[in-house]
């Protein structure tokens, strides 16, 4: 028997409402099928998830569902959206084309890190969108020294840094002038933010790239500590000197998609919308 996990946004009403007529349809079809809180760990096995949620409903879902290799379609209960396949009105028949086989899957890059500090591991993260560095309680410039392959490439000197996946191209890595890299590519942007010396311009490394990023902080003087953030929400403090190691994680994300709209025209339809909601 097929197995379908169903994670729904439990603060949405209607995206608990939907999460029981996708259990009946599933069900029709022979599927066993498991409605998971947030917090729960997704049964491994899985053939397949459907994501009740926005964007932040998805990026967190991710974060356990990939280490199952289990496919995710995202239903948008919450407003861009831009993660998600399909709306509340489609997602019946996009529910349909699965089981009928018509979809393809898109392996989307994530990212893997860590904070060093005197030599020990004191956090650790996988990522779908980035991980973004900001001034957090600095209340000076954030200054962070950055190597590719071991080489020092460059000072960023700013407000932070963003090192984003494809996927998280058209995230924070856009709003702050960085460019868009197809979900396809496999590659990883570096993008200052508001940097001191400008203009400084985005750096495109190679996926099989290794990034070591050294926080430099002013440890005569006090003025608070930087911070590094996941994708928009879990976020850890960081000390003079911690290093943080990024490269590509050693599984992809599995996005399912099943219309057939380009990813050009979703992205010119997703942000001619106004607002945002990462619910």
């Amino acid at each position: 028997m097929k197995k379908a996990i169903i994670i729904p946004n439990y603060l949405k009403e209607e995206s608990m409402q939907f999460s029981k007529t996708a259990v009946e349809i599933l069900e029709k079809s022979g599927y066993k099928v498991t409605v998971l809180k947030e917090s729960e760990e997704p049964i491994e096995g899985a053939d397949l998830a459907l994501v009740l949620g926005g964007d932040g409903t998805l990026l967190r879902a991710c974060k356990k569902l990939y280490k199952y290799d289990i496919p995710m379609l995202g239903i948008n209960f919450g407003h861009l959206g831009y993660l998600t396949e399909c709306n509340p009105d489609t997602a019946i028949q996009a529910i349909e084309k699965i089981l009928d086989g018509d979809y393809r899957l898109e392996n989307r890059l994530m990212l893997k890190g860590k904070v060093e500090r005197n030599g020990e591991i004191v956090y650790s993260f996988v990522a779908l969108n980035e991980a973004s560095f900001y001034r957090s309680t600095l209340l000076k410039a954030f200054v962070a020294e950055v190597c590719i392959n071991d080489m020092l490439t460059e000072t960023v000197v700013g407000d932070g840094l963003i090192v984003a996946t494809p996927t998280g191209s058209t995230s924070y890595n856009l709003s702050v002038g960085g460019p868009v890299l197809t979900p396809s590519s496999k590659n990883i942007v570096l993008t200052p933010i508001s940097p001191k010396y400008f203009p400084r311009s985005s750096v495109v490394a190679n996926g099989e790239d290794s990034i070591e990023i050294k926080v430099v902080v002013d440890s005569i003087v006090k003025t608070g500590n930087p911070a590094l953030q996941i994708d928009g929400d879990d976020a850890f403090t960081l000390n003079d000197g911690d290093v943080v190691k990024i490269e590509r994680n050693d599984k992809d994300a599995k996005i399912i998609k099943v219309t057939s709209q380009s990813f050009y025209q979703v992205l010119q339809k997703k942000l001619s919308k106004a607002t945002y909601d990462n619910t």
